[in-house]
């Protein structure tokens, strides 16, 4: 009788062994769980994927994951995609058993199309005041649509004037300036490479834009209000027969001028004003510095023999203003991590903004940036003295058919008739589309 006791005893002494080793394993675990979720080191990192289009990106994108990486244990994958249907294919992969991007970069003339394909998310990664101290409105606006903040604006580009400082000490306040600078050229030993007073690629729209964008309206400040268009009106018809008396004075022939040759021509010495894009920037003082290596000579450290400027107004009585594009980048909706996609693309946008120039020849929107050029800043002025490309999807087709009626402008078609065809055009769409 006394051995069957110590025997239940001793069972019972092993059942409570048993119970306590598993409690303290439990008890184990889960401190382990939570001191992992604290620290941010789960066993398994959260993954993320950005899509994106411009290969220029890819060594800004690929430190700036692999610094948010660190910080955050997460794995993220970096995808270059074609920019031919963009968002459709964004759409299609997101709505898929593979699921698409977490978050994607796109230009404002794509976000309105993005909203409406249920592919955004509000932007609350920042409070009003940082808004306002860190990003001018033109910004803003361009990452806004349906009313809110639906992006991250993250960089801009834009046309402005160059003009070449061993020739000019300044720029012009207006295009009639240049006209008489033209009309009272005398050549010299200095300026005896200069074959064009002013030259730019007259067959581009982006660069001739900036001679009718002051008095159209693509849509409202955030431009998707489709009851804010306006393409016509007697200012526009003015600029045009402007820009058309130009052919006149500088015979820029519209088949054979390029972005690229203008650009290498101004280099060169051949021009003295001429109407580039932003990238337009890095490209030239590339150029002067594999020229100075070349020559086996130091580069003059903060010499620049170019200046920048806004583009000048036509004359006194009617003003210009620059196009724009602003990229931005875009938490997908569909995506199962959205605050982890927010954070990352707060970093991609605010914290490491510094860092986009150097890195991708791209100017950031974020303000307070330094350059080593600070006549740079002056892009940025630019930027928020311009006209932002609509995001209305029925004004797609603007700007391939303003091209067409600009090079028929140059050559001779009258500036009203061509204009209006255009402006019929394009309203017609849009009201079938009320």
């Amino acid at each position: 009788m006394r051995h069957k006791i110590y025997r239940r005893v001793a069972a019972v002494c092993i059942v409570l062994l048993v119970f306590a080793q598993m409690t303290q394993t439990a008890w184990t675990y889960h401190r382990e769980q939570a001191e992992a979720a604290m620290t941010g080191q789960d066993t398994e990192p959260e993954q993320l994927t950005l899509w994106y289009t411009d290969e220029k990106l890819n060594a800004y994108l690929v430190e700036a994951a692999a610094e948010f990486e660190e910080q955050n244990h997460v794995e993220i994958t970096l995808q270059l995609v074609t920019a031919v249907d963009y968002i459709e294919h964004i759409n299609t992969a997101s709505i898929s058993d593979l699921g698409g991007p977490d978050l994607f970069i796109t230009s404002s003339e794509l976000l309105e199309k993005a909203r409406l394909a249920g592919l955004t998310v509000e932007n609350d990664s920042f409070t009003r005041q940082e808004l306002s101290r860190n990003f001018p409105q033109k910004a803003i606006d361009a990452a806004t649509c349906g009313g809110s903040l639906m992006a991250y604006p993250f960089y801009f580009e834009t046309c402005c004037l160059l003009y070449n400082k061993n020739y000019v000490d300044a720029a012009p306040a207006t295009i009639d300036e240049i006209l008489s600078y033209a009309d009272n050229y005398e050549a010299s030993e200095q300026t005896a490479n200069v074959e064009s007073i002013f030259k730019w690629n007259v067959a581009d729209i982006f660069s001739n834009f900036f001679f009718i964008s002051n008095y159209v309206n693509l849509g409202g400040e955030t431009g998707d209000d489709p009851s804010q268009v306006q393409l016509t009106g007697d200012e526009v018809t003015a600029c045009l027969q402007y820009y058309q008396s130009l052919n006149a004075f500088f015979a820029i022939d519209a088949e054979e001028v390029t972005t690229e040759s203008v650009l290498q021509e101004f280099i060169d010495g051949k021009i003295v004003y001429t109407i580039a894009k932003t990238d337009a920037i890095a490209a030239i003082d590339e150029a002067v510095a594999a020229a100075a290596a070349e020559s086996e000579e130091t580069a003059g450290d903060g010499d620049y023999f170019y200046g920048i400027a806004q583009v000048p107004d036509l004359t006194a009585e009617l003003a210009t203003k620059g196009l724009s594009v602003t990229n931005s980048v875009v938490v997908n909706a569909y995506s199962s991590q959205r605050e982890l996609a927010k954070s990352f693309a707060r970093y991609l946008t605010y914290e490491k903004a510094g860092d986009l120039y150097a890195m991708a020849n791209k100017m950031p929107v974020r303000l307070g940036m330094e350059y080593d050029n600070p006549e740079m800043t002056v892009l940025l002025d630019q930027y928020e003295n311009s006209v932002e490309v609509s995001k209305l999807t029925d004004l797609s087709n603007y700007w391939i058919e303003m091209e067409i009626a600009f090079a028929n402008i140059w050559q001779g078609s009258d500036a009203q008739t061509e204009v209006e065809t255009v402006a019929q055009k394009i309203m017609q769409q849009l009201e079938t589309q009320q």
